[in-house]
């Protein structure tokens, strides 16, 4: 994989300004407009792993903003298990009376579930770019969940979804807070500039897991 091609190649598109002014204004949109993006950064995945030589698309609002929303459905439904760990936790303090024995309850409640929590997220923490690469290729719902085929890829190239994530840390750690600096306009560039190497780095990582240790993957 090409770590660094994923922060520069946006400006190797020479219309590159012209195709990111909408998506980025788009963002604005209460709502729906963080779907549009969704969709938007799926298609420039699936185009990193097609290796076009350009990948930046162009805005098509209506099947962009139809793709975001798949991405929210698969999303809403991975977030389900932390939402049920929740209510189990709560549900049965809700329904006894205050005691030593229910706060001893609650104590022993509360280690476990945050356990529970602490691994499913850790869980979703390495499924997750794998999950929206399938998705971004086959723009289906059932593609987030075609857990045979996730998990293959995640055997054939491990590191190359460690260094997704590894980007994906940089970036929300270092890159996108930098334009809080200069308000809301930078948080908004660069916010979007991390999702757009995020999505790179996702487009190789599904290139490079389609044979175990990416033999025959193509240079970026």
């Amino acid at each position: 994989m090409n770590f660094a091609k994923a922060f520069t190649y946006i400006f190797d598109d020479q219309r590159w300004l012209e195709k990111l002014v909408l998506p980025l204004l788009v963002t604005l949109i209460p709502v729906i407009g963080w779907m549009v993006a969704a969709g938007y950064l799926l298609r420039v995945t699936r185009n990193v792993a097609e290796h076009q030589a350009e990948p930046l698309p162009e805005l098509e609002f209506g099947a962009d903003l139809g793709r975001g929303f798949k991405v929210f459905v698969a999303n809403l439904l991975y977030g389900i298990p932390i939402v049920l760990v929740s209510l189990l936790l709560f549900l049965p303090l809700a329904l006894t009376e205050n005691s030593s024995a229910t706060i001893g309850f609650a104590i022993v409640l509360a280690i476990l579930g945050g356990f529970v929590i602490l691994v499913y997220a850790l869980f979703m923490a390495i499924i997750m770019p794998v999950t929206n690469a399938n998705l971004a290729m086959k723009e289906r719902i059932g593609a987030a969940f075609e857990f045979k085929e996730i998990f293959r890829m995640l055997r054939n190239n491990f590191k190359a979804w460690l260094i997704v994530i590894g980007g994906a840390l940089l970036c929300s750690a270092i890159i996108a807070p930098l334009g809080t600096i200069i308000v809301l306009v930078g948080a908004l560039i660069t916010g979007f500039y991390s999702q757009l190497v995020v999505a790179h780095l996702t487009g190789q990582a599904y290139a490079h897991s389609q044979t175990p240790g990416g033999q025959n993957a193509p240079l970026y």
